[in-house]
C-alpha cells in the first residue's frame, strides 16, 4: 500500500493476518475460580495483589492505594482470552510475606519486590521490583542471574546489519503511543508491541513475563543483570509464567491470549500482489503467464484501485468502471482456483459516495457518532484535511455499534459474493489526533477513551468487529467459510482470531531482509505463526545491489520456506524493476522449483498449523525452541525449524554462492534436496551451497526420524488444494521418511480446507510412525480417525525412504512381499534416486491400518560431498568454467572429462559434487576456462589441494581466477 509521507502528522505501526471463531466477547474480566487463590500485600500506601491462575501462571497487580483500591478478580485487557477457564492452583498457601503453589515459591519484601522460585526445577526465576507507582510512567526492574537471553516483544526492526541476535544489549523503544510506523532501511516498517518476554538462563532454566497493559512501554536490556520496563497506566499488571522449557512457556502464554485458528489452506500458497492492479485485465495478464508456465497460484491481492483509488477511500466496494461485474467475476475466478483479498482502510473520505446511494458514508458515520471524535461532548469528528487519500475522518473501532454497522453495510456484500479475505491497512493508526476521543474501554468502572488509552488496540478492535460479524451470521452457510485477515497492526490475542502479521512497506535491500529474518524469531515467540514480508521489497528504489533479479530470487526462496502466505508486493512504477509475478522476474527455474516445493510440502505445513491450533505449537520455531540447552542456538534467528523435522537457513547475501557458518545442532541431518548425509552427529558449522543443479535453493536439512507428508505437484497443479488443469482433484499422499532407531511419529491433519467445520471436530487425523531396528524399518500408517465434507475413503500412497549408503533388500506389506517395479507404479518399489527408494501402494483404504517392513543393508560406498567454486571468472559467449583434478571423479587431469560449473552468481561459478572419495589425501584440482575442449585460461598459481572427510558433507572449496 502506498504511503506518501511516513512522517505525516502522527504515526504508529505494523501489519498482520487474521482468522477466527468461538470467542466470548465479554473479555473485560477473566472467568476464574479464584476464591481461594489470591491475596494482597501493602506497604507505604502501595498495594500488591497475587492471583494464581494455576500452579505455573501467577497474575500480579501493583498500584497506589490501599485495599479499597483493589478490584477482584483483577482486570485483564482485551488481549486476554475469556475462553479458557483456569481452575486455580492445586495448592495455594500464603503467609504474611509469601505465597506458594505446587510449582512456585513467591516472596514479597517491604518494597513490594517479588522473588519467584521454581520449586519443580529448583532454581530462581527472577526478582521483580516496582518503582514510581505514583507516577504516570511506572517501572519494574527484572533482576536475575538467569538473564542470559531474551526473546519476544513482537515486531521491532532494530538493526539492518544483523539477521541474528536476541534482545540482550538492546532497547525496545516505543513510538509516541507505542505501536508506530517508521522509516527503516529505505522502506517503512512497524514497531508492534507484544509485551511477552522470555528469559533464558543456563541449560533449560527459563521463565516468561506477559505484561497485560495496552499502553505504550519501553524495555531496556543493556544491563544484563537488571532489565528495566517502563509503562503508562494506572496500575502495573503482569503474569509470571513458569515451565520446563521455552516451548512450554509459549504454550502457557497462548493459554492466556488464545491459540491461533487453522487458516484456510489457500493462504499457505502463492498470492500475487502489487500496488496495484487497475482492472481485471491486468490481473488476467499475470494469471495467464503463471498458468502458461505452470506456476500454481491461489490468489491475488487487490490494492486500493479496486474501490477506485484514493478518491474512493472508505467506499469498500468494487469500482463498477474498472472492476465491472464483480460478483460474476469473483465466482468465475474461484471456479478456476483463484481468489482475491481486497485492501481496506479505516479512513473515510468525506467525498466518497456510498454505492447506490446519493450520500456519503462520512455523513452517516458522523451522524451516528461512529467516527473518532474531536471532543467528548458531541459527534464532531477528528478531521484530516488534504491528506494523500483526501479529507475526512476515521472509524472508531472501539465502538462495537460502529463495527457492527460497518460490517453489515460493507463486509456482508463482499462475503455474499464469496470474498472472505480482508487486507486491513493503515490501522496503527497511521494518522491520528493525539487529543482525540473514542468510545473507549471500561476499566474497573472508569472510562478510558483518549487516544493513548486505545491506540495499541485500534487494529485489534477492527479485526474483532469483523470476527463478531461472522459469529452473528454463523447460521448462514455463506458465513461458514473461514475468514482471513491481513492486517498491518494488532496486539497479543489477535492470533485467536487466526492472526498473522506482515512487516509493512519493506525496503528492497539486504538490511531490510536481515531485520525481517531477525524479527521472525521474536514474532513466532510472540504467538504469531502467520508472518510475512512484501516479497521482493515494496520500495524497490531502496535496492542496494546490482541485479534486482537476484534479490527477488533469493527473497522468493526465503519466503517459500518461511512466509504465510507467499506474497510478492511492490509499488508499481516506483522504479523500472517493479514486477512481482515470479514467472516474470528473478530466475525462472529457481522460482518455480521453490514454489513447487512449497506446494508439495503443504500437507506438512497445514498439519503444523493444526498443531498450533490444538496445542499451541509454533509452525516456524526458532532453533532455540528445540535446542534450548545448546548455547550456539540461543541467538541464531537466521536458521529456523519448520516443525520439528526440517531446518532451513535463510539467505541474505549477494555475489556468493555459499551460505557461510550454518550451524546444525545435535543429530543426524541430510541435505533435503539430495538426501546426502551432511553430518551424522551435528553440533557443527558448515559453509553450504545455495545452488544445486543451477537452481537457487535455501539450504534445507531433514532430521533423522523425519516423517514429511506431501502432495503431488506437477505441471498440471493449479492451486494448493490439488486442483488440476482438467479441474479434477488429486488426493494422493506422498510420505518422505528418514528412518531412525529412535521411534518417531507425525500426525497428518486433513479437512475441507476452507470451512469452520473443523471447530466442530470435522477433520481427520492419521498417525504415521517409523522405527528402525538394525536392518529392519517398520512403517505404520494407522487408521484415519475422523471425517469431513469431501472426505475420500481411499487413496494412493507413495513412500520415499531416505537411505543414504544403504540398499533395500525386500519390502513386505500386509505380510506379502512387494515386488520391484517394472512397467508401472502399482504396489511395488524402486530405487528412485541415489539416496532413496520409493514404495508405491494403490487404492489404500484410510480406515485400515497400513504396515510395512523394509529390509535394508549397508553398501560399501565411501563418498562425501563438496561444493566447488571458481570466483571472478569472466567469460565470453561460448566459454565456460570447469574444474579438473587428479582423481577420476574430477577427470584425472583429462580436460575432456573436466566438470562444468554453473554461472550461478556470475562471475562466480559453482558445482555441488556428491561423489568425492572419502578419507582421501592430496586431492588436487584447478579451475580452467575452455571453449569446445580448447583450454583458454588456467587458474593462476599452484594446484588447490585438500584431504576429503571421512563421511558427510566435506565443505566448500573455493579458488579465484
Amino acid at each position: 500500500m502506498k504511503i506518501n509521507n511516513y512522517k505525516f502528522v502522527l504515526t504508529a505501526g505494523v501489519a498482520f493476518f487474521i482468522l477466527s471463531f468461538n470467542y466470548n466477547f465479554a473479555f473485560a474480566r477473566k472467568k476464574l475460580n479464584l476464591e481461594n487463590s489470591s491475596t494482597q500485600f501493602y506497604s507505604n500506601n502501595n498495594y500488591l495483589v497475587v492471583e494464581a491462575y494455576s500452579d505455573d501462571i501467577i497474575h500480579i497487580e501493583l498500584g497506589k492505594g490501599d485495599k479499597n483500591s483493589i478490584k477482584l478478580p483483577l482486570y485483564t485487557t482485551p488481549m486476554i482470552s475469556s475462553s479458557t477457564l483456569f481452575r486455580g492452583p492445586e495448592k495455594f498457601q500464603k503467609t504474611s510475606n509469601s505465597v506458594e503453589t505446587n510449582s512456585l515459591a513467591i516472596k514479597i519484601n517491604s518494597d513490594l519486590c517479588i522473588s519467584f522460585f521454581n520449586k519443580k526445577l529448583s532454581y530462581s526465576l527472577a526478582n521483580i521490583c516496582p518503582e514510581n507507582l505514583d507516577q504516570p510512567t511506572k517501572d519494574i526492574y527484572i533482576q536475575s542471574d538467569q538473564n542470559r537471553n531474551a526473546y519476544g516483544l513482537g515486531q521491532y526492526f532494530y538493526d539492518p546489519n544483523y539477521a541474528n541476535g536476541d534482545w540482550i544489549g538492546r532497547k525496545w523503544e516505543p513510538g509516541e503511543f507505542g505501536n508506530s510506523f517508521i522509516g527503516f532501511a529505505g522502506g517503512a516498517n512497524s514497531k508492534i508491541q507484544f509485551p511477552i518476554l522470555y528469559a533464558l538462563g543456563n541449560d533449560k532454566q527459563n521463565y516468561a513475563i506477559f505484561i497485560d497493559n495496552q499502553y505504550k512501554m519501553s524495555w531496556d536490556f543493556t544491563n544484563t543483570s537488571k532489565w528495566k520496563v517502563s509503562m503508562w497506566g494506572d496500575q502495573i499488571r503482569y503474569f509470571i509464567i513458569a515451565g520446563k522449557n521455552l516451548e512450554e512457556l509459549r504454550q502457557k502464554y497462548l493459554s492466556l491470549t488464545g491459540n491461533p485458528l487453522v487458516p484456510p489452506k489457500k493462504m499457505l500458497g502463492l498470492w500475487i500482489s502489487e500496488y496495484g492492479y487497475h482492472n481485471w485485465d491486468e490481473v488476467n495478464v499475470k494469471l495467464d503467464h503463471l498458468r502458461k508456465n505452470n506456476f500454481p497460484v491461489d490468489g491475488f491481492a487487490l490494492d486500493l484501485y479496486w474501490f477506485g483509488g484514493t478518491k474512493g477511500m472508505g467506499t469498500v466496494s468494487f469500482d463498477p468502471y474498472s472492476f465491472p461485474n464483480a460478483a460474476q467475476n469473483v465466482k468465475k475466478y474461484k471456479e478456476q482456483g483463484v481468489e482475491f483479498i481486497p485492501i481496506q482502510e479505516s479512513y473515510i473520505s468525506e467525498n466518497a459516495l456510498a454505492p447506490s446511494e446519493n450520500k456519503t458514508d462520512y455523513s452517516e458515520l458522523q451522524r451516528q457518532c461512529f467516527l473518532v471524535r474531536k471532543n467528548n461532548t458531541n459527534c464532531t469528528p477528528v478531521y484530516f484535511k488534504d491528506t494523500w487519500w483526501g479529507s475526512g475522518g476515521m472509524i472508531d473501532w472501539t465502538n462495537p455499534q460502529a463495527g457492527d454497522y460497518w460490517f453489515a453495510k460493507k463486509e456482508v456484500p463482499l462475503i455474499q459474493m464469496g470474498i472472505n479475505q480482508f487486507w486491513l491497512d493503515l490501522n496503527e493508526p497511521e494518522m491520528y489526533d493525539s487529543n482525540a476521543y473514542y468510545y473507549g474501554l471500561n476499566i474497573n468502572g472508569v472510562l478510558k477513551n483518549r487516544h493513548a488509552d486505545v491506540a495499541n488496540l485500534y487494529a485489534f478492535k477492527w479485526i474483532e468487529s469483523i470476527y463478531r460479524g461472522y459469529l452473528t451470521k454463523a447460521s448462514d452457510p455463506k458465513f461458514q467459510t473461514r475468514p482471513i485477515f491481513i492486517s498491518r497492526a494488532g496486539a497479543p490475542g489477535m492470533q485467536r482470531f487466526g492472526a498473522g502479521m506482515w512487516s509493512g512497506d519493506i525496503g528492497a535491500n539486504l538490511g531490510a531482509i536481515k531485520a525481517h529474518i531477525n524479527n521472525q524469531m521474536n514474532v513466532s515467540l510472540s504467538g504469531i505463526d502467520f508472518y510475512s514480508a512484501d516479497t521482493g521489497g515494496f520500495h524497490r528504489n531502496a535496492f542496494d545491489g546490482n541485479d534486482i533479479q537476484k534479490l527477488y530470487t533469493m527473497w522468493f526462496a526465503n519466503a517459500a520456506h518461511f512466509d504465510f502466505p507467499i506474497r510478492p508486493h511492490t509499488w508499481m512504477g516506483e522504479t523500472d524493476n517493479s514486477e512481482t509475478t515470479p514467472s516474470l522476474i528473478g530466475d525462472f527455474n529457481s522460482n518455480k522449483e521453490n514454489l513447487l516445493q512449497r506446494y508439495s510440502l503443504s500437507p506438512y505445513y497445514y498439519s503444523l498449523f493444526y498443531r498450533a491450533y490444538l496445542y499451541g505449537e509454533a509452525v516456524i520455531p526458532p532453533l532455540v525452541s528445540e535446542f534450548q540447552d545448546d548455547l550456539m542456538a540461543r541467538a541464531n534467528s537466521s536458521e529456523k525449524l519448520i516443525g520439528k523435522f526440517l531446518l532451513a537457513s535463510s539467505v541474505y547475501q549477494y555475489n556468493d554462492p555459499i551460505r557461510k557458518d550454518i550451524y546444525l545442532p545435535a543429530g543426524r541431518w541430510l541435505n533435503y534436496h539430495t538426501l546426502d548425509e551432511v553430518t551424522a552427529t551435528g553440533k557443527t558449522f558448515l559453509n553450504f551451497p545455495t545452488y544445486i543443479d543451477s537452481k537457487f535453493k535455501v539450504p534445507l536439512f531433514i532430521r533423522e526420524g523425519a516423517i514429511i507428508p506431501q502432495m503431488l505437484v506437477d505441471d498440471k497443479t493449479l492451486n494448493i488444494s490439488g486442483l488440476r488443469k482438467d479441474f479434477s482433484q488429486n488426493n494422493d499422499l506422498i510420505l518422505k521418511i528418514f528412518p531412525s532407531e529412535n521411534p518417531t511419529s507425525f500426525v497428518l491433519y486433513e479437512d475441507d480446507g476452507e470451512s469452520i467445520d473443523y471447530k466442530s471436530s470435522k477433520f481427520s487425523q492419521t498417525v504415521i510412525s517409523q522405527k528402525k531396528n538394525s536392518n529392519l524399518t517398520s512403517i505404520v500408517i494407522n487408521p484415519t480417525k475422523g471425517s469431513y465434507n469431501g472426505f475420500v475413503a481411499n487413496r494412493n500412497i507413495s513412500i520415499e525412504l531416505a537411505l543414504p549408503s544403504e540398499e533395500i533388500n525386500s519390502v513386505f506389506f500386509a505380510n506379502n512381499k512387494v515386488p520391484v517395479c517394472t512397467n508401472n507404479k502399482n504396489n511395488c518399489w524402486i530405487k528412485s534416486s541415489r539416496n532413496s527408494y520409493s514404495i508405491y501402494l494403490s487404492n489404500i483404504t484410510k480406515n485400515n491400518k497400513t504396515e510395512l517392513t523394509v529390509s535394508s543393508s549397508k553398501i560399501n560406498e565411501k563418498y562425501t560431498q563438496y561444493s566447488f567454486s571458481c570466483l571472478n571468472a569472466q567469460t565470453n559467449i561460448g566459454e565456460s568454467i570447469y574444474i579438473v583434478g587428479n582423481i577420476p571423479e574430477l577427470g584425472n587431469w583429462n580436460i575432456e572429462n573436466a566438470i562444468k560449473l554453473n554461472p550461478v552468481d556470475y562471475p562466480n561459478w559453482n558445482v555441488y559434487l556428491p561423489n568425492i572419495p572419502s578419507n582421501t589425501k592430496n586431492i588436487e584440482w584447478k579451475c580452467v576456462k575452455k571453449k569446445d575442449n580448447k583450454i583458454l585460461q588456467w587458474q593462476q598459481g599452484t594446484n588447490n589441494s585438500f584431504q576429503s572427510t571421512d563421511k558427510g558433507y566435506g565443505g566448500s572449496l573455493t579458488a579465484n581466477f
